[in-house]
């Protein structure tokens, strides 16, 4: 049977403890995140269906690809000014 006075002994705990939280901090981190808000965006069937052919066709998400189709077209262009 192991000694458990002796293997605790040889451990040092701070060690241990700081080695632990280095490694499992980002995690934790991105537990307590709060998480994007999700709306949904009502389509045809086949508008649903020309969609999804098109992103499998290209290795896309279909989410990924109709969020950057919306920022891209949507957002207000800057002028010279940055304005």
């Amino acid at each position: 049977m192991i000694n458990i006075q002796f293997f605790f002994k040889k451990l040092d705990f701070s060690i241990c403890i700081s080695k632990w939280a280095e490694f499992f901090l980002p995690f934790f981190y991105l537990m307590k995140s709060t998480p994007k808000k999700i709306k949904n965006l009502k389509i045809s069937e086949t508008t649903h269906q020309v969609l999804k052919e098109y992103c499998d066709e290209n290795g896309l998400k279909i989410y990924k690809y109709l969020e950057k189709l919306i920022l891209d077209n949507c957002k207000k262009q800057k002028d010279i000014y940055g304005e």
